[in-house]
């Protein structure tokens, strides 16, 4: 197979890695796929991407488990290309001698070999010490080859990507930042959960006791709606409110309905909602929190976010069923579009409860783009 031919130069293509991954990397591997996009096989398009922490580093992948997990995303993904890129800031380029860092040549020895095996291209690999403005990159593949990057921040995909509402964060630390737990919140909250427990426990049972199991269902799921049309991220979030959501999302058809939310008029205030619960919430209650704030961020195209909010829901609750099938999905590329179905029954059952919440009229599909399995 002849080595395919990206959109743009080298230049460009690295100084988009921000906007694709949805953040600025730092001591990383990222790999970028590429499918064919015409019937020709000459022009790709990069479709998915993913980081890994630096060669021999803390937590990082064996060239083998990088090459592996490569050939598993091309089968996945139907791509006929991996590109890499390393982002380090205590990489040197190459001397007059051209030669490459070792942990460099490893990595791309081993995947260049996996790949061709199953007859896949390594379609290039480049190095910088960082991305921003006039950094030097160079080509690990040809050591005549290097240049300066342009501003990330204007790169095409950057605009297309601010355009469309896609926040590119300063860091991967800056995005881990949404979803870290507020100690001095968390402490308010907490002790609040259990009268609310036992409010609603009495509410079921009154419920029971009059023959309708579903008016306490219904008003439970009146509430949560209420806390999310009413309540403004630009105050300081109310501890009594945030506790008696918490709790209302232990219901099994609540949980389901707030997916439905996820596709409507409130979803954006939900997933505010969602992030100051995943930062407010004790464990195990702070999983179901984190998992509608990454359904939510996975659904608009945002899979940077849905990675570290599953990972701080994985965290909260490793059994969490949802939270695993979600991560699942977003590891292996799946489209955010194919996960609409889940929004379907959230709007059916709030229409069953004759519950409002802002669904469209139409069945809507979420805007598609770059997914990312941040590592």
């Amino acid at each position: 197979m002849s080595s395919p031919m990206f959109l743009g130069n080298p230049s460009d293509l690295i100084a988009s890695v921000p906007a694709v991954l949805g953040f600025t990397p730092t001591r990383s591997i990222v790999l970028l796929f590429g499918k064919t996009e015409s019937s020709s096989g000459t022009s790709v398009s990069i479709t998915f991407a993913a980081r890994a922490n630096s060669p021999g580093d803390e937590d990082s992948l064996s060239d083998a488990e990088l090459a592996h997990y490569a050939m598993d995303m091309c089968a996945r993904l139907d791509a006929v290309a991996v590109v890499v890129v390393f982002v380090d800031d205590r990489l040197t380029p190459p001397g007059a001698s051209g030669t490459a860092d070792p942990r460099h040549r490893s990595v791309l020895d081993v995947l260049a070999r996996h790949l061709g095996s199953v007859n896949l291209v390594l379609g290039g690999a480049w190095a910088a010490r960082t991305l921003a403005p006039k950094a030097e990159w160079w080509d690990l593949l040809d050591a005549a080859q290097r240049g300066r990057l342009p501003d990330p921040d204007t790169s095409p995909v950057a605009v297309a990507y601010t355009a469309a509402g896609r926040t590119i964060h300063r860091s991967r630390s800056a995005l881990a930042d949404l979803v870290t737990t507020d100690a001095a919140l968390r402490d308010r909250v907490a002790p609040l959960m259990l009268a609310a427990a036992v409010d609603a426990h009495r509410r079921w049972a009154r419920a029971a006791q009059i023959g309708d199991p579903h008016a306490d269902t219904r008003r439970t799921l009146w509430q949560v709606m209420h806390a999310i049309t009413t309540w403004s991220p630009t105050q300081s979030p109310d501890p009594q409110m945030l506790a008696e959501v918490a709790v209302a999302l232990r219901d099994r058809v609540v949980r389901d309905v707030m997916f439905g939310v996820a596709a409507g008029a409130h979803a954006v205030r939900a997933e505010q909602l969602w992030s100051i619960l995943t930062r407010a919430l004790p464990d195990p209650d702070r999983a179901q929190a984190a998992t509608l704030l990454a359904f939510h961020a996975y659904l608009r195209g945002d899979g940077p976010l849905a990675g570290i909010a599953l990972g701080a829901a994985l965290s909260s609750d490793p059994k969490y069923l949802m939270a695993r099938l979600l991560h699942a999905a977003l590891i292996y590329g799946m489209d955010p579009a194919r996960l609409h179905h889940l929004c379907r029954s959230g709007i059916e059952a709030a229409a069953e409860l004759r519950i409002d919440i802002g669904a469209p009229q139409q069945h809507s599909h979420p805007q598609k783009g770059d997914r990312d399995t941040s590592r």
